[in-house]
């Protein structure tokens, strides 16, 4: 993909590897689960099926309703889930909308949500939230939230019927179901437990010392 990448930046229009791209990266291979967006809700069929004949068992193909490649803080997005038929064995693609209610959090415009215009006030707002630094019901929080906890959902972590993920834990797990019969709010319980422990800024540093390690050799 690397080789292709001075062309496409040339290019006024999106190709094909715009599409590929998610589905080749081979570090893929290596993850038990993934949540992928597709800005196209006609795509949206093809990736999940694409992840199903790869051999994903958790996977999760997002499409928000405005062409958005996230799971959308301002109205339903689309889904398509890889599951198990049977434990270890057959597997099939299930379609359902969901929508910021199912999360338990509220409806924000797009325009509330947009990130900064240079990559220095990106990288800002991106260490304010993993220190808490935001207030609970903040819009750029909430949509955060939402696609964290959509990928929680989706590696399985949030149907244990018991919690202890650290100090602060109270250990109430939230198993309330919504559409796909998913635990949605139980993300976000793990994925505000993970912000105000400091656990999220812990992995993040850990994260940028591997890949500063990496770069080095």
């Amino acid at each position: 993909m690397r080789y292709v990448a001075p062309i496409r930046r040339q290019l006024p229009w999106r190709t094909i590897f715009n599409n590929i791209g998610p589905l080749s990266n081979p570090v893929e291979d290596l993850l038990e689960a993934r949540v992928i967006g597709v800005a196209r809700r006609d795509l949206g069929p093809a990736f999940a099926e694409a992840l199903q004949i790869a051999g994903s068992r958790k996977a999760l193909v997002v499409c928000g309703e405005e062409e958005l490649d996230e799971v959308s803080c301002a109205g339903r997005t689309n889904c398509w889930m890889v599951k198990d038929r049977t434990p270890g064995g057959e597997t099939f693609i299930e379609h359902f909308q969901i929508q910021p209610s199912d999360f338990g959090l509220s409806t924000h415009a797009l325009d509330e949500v947009s990130g900064g215009k240079e990559p220095e006030e990106n990288a800002q707002i991106l260490r304010r939230i993993l220190n808490n630094e935001f207030p609970d019901d903040d819009p750029l929080l909430e949509f955060v939230l939402i696609n964290v906890s959509t990928l929680f959902v989706a590696s399985g972590i949030c149907e244990a019927d018991t919690s202890n993920m650290g100090p602060g834990d109270d250990g109430n797990v939230i198993q309330e179901r919504g559409p796909g019969g998913q635990r949605w709010k139980e993300g976000v319980r793990r994925a505000r437990w993970a912000l105000k422990s400091g656990e999220a800024w812990k992995q993040w540093e850990a994260f940028v010392n591997v890949t500063n390690e990496i770069g080095a050799a």
